[in-house]
């Protein structure tokens, strides 16, 4: 009977030991899987705050750079641009370019290698054309760019240049008798005199 009790017992005993294990292994296995998830969860969140603070980081850096390129933009000295002065075009200039041939081909008749006296006032009188139709020119673009004061006074000017020229050529004839040789004095004279003028008053227009 005792031994009966015994095995009952230690039946008891064992199958205690079994649930108990049991409920350990099971409890562990509970244990593990919760605590795996809870690490798992940590994991995340972990990763999470670090890809925050990565982008946080980011964003401060891109700031701080844009910060940095706005500073240096508003600190960054002005360039001034310098002005270039071009030279303008000399009307002056263009205009004895432009006669200087013509002065060179008639300059190359004289009393010496043309047949008569007439035929060399003949050539002179054509560079004296040819120095009118250019004083003539100048004077034209310049009542074209005066205001209404100033082509007035030019006007006037103009005549009385007109005017103390005939006078000085009357003066030229008169001394000379009117000889022959006057009208080459009258015609060389009428040549310098229009000439001058035409550059006097192509320098006035280049001063515009």
């Amino acid at each position: 009977m005792r031994e009966k009790n015994n095995q009952t017992t230690i039946k008891i005993l064992i199958g205690i030991i079994i649930g108990l294990s049991v409920f350990i292994l099971l409890g562990g296995i509970f244990y593990i899987f919760n605590m795996q998830n809870k690490i798992a969860k940590l994991e995340i969140e972990q990763e999470k705050q670090l890809k925050s603070q990565v982008e946080t980081q980011k964003m401060a850096s891109i700031h701080q750079l844009n910060t940095k390129k706005e500073a240096e933009v508003k600190t960054e000295p002005k360039v001034v641009k310098a002005k270039i002065n071009v030279p303008k075009s000399s009307y002056e200039k263009a205009m004895i370019n432009r006669m200087r041939p013509v002065e060179n081909e008639l300059d190359g008749y004289t009393l010496d290698n043309t047949n008569s006296c007439t035929e060399y006032v003949g050539y002179r009188e054509i560079l004296h054309k040819k120095w009118d139709n250019e004083l003539n020119q100048i004077y034209k673009l310049l009542m074209s760019k005066y205001p209404e004061s100033q082509k007035i006074a030019l006007r006037n000017e103009e005549r009385a240049w007109i005017k103390k020229r005939e006078k000085s050529m009357d003066s030229i004839a008169s001394e000379m008798n009117g000889c022959m040789g006057a009208a080459v004095t009258i015609v060389n004279s009428e040549i310098d005199t229009i000439k001058s003028r035409a550059i006097e008053l192509a320098r006035r227009y280049d001063g515009l």
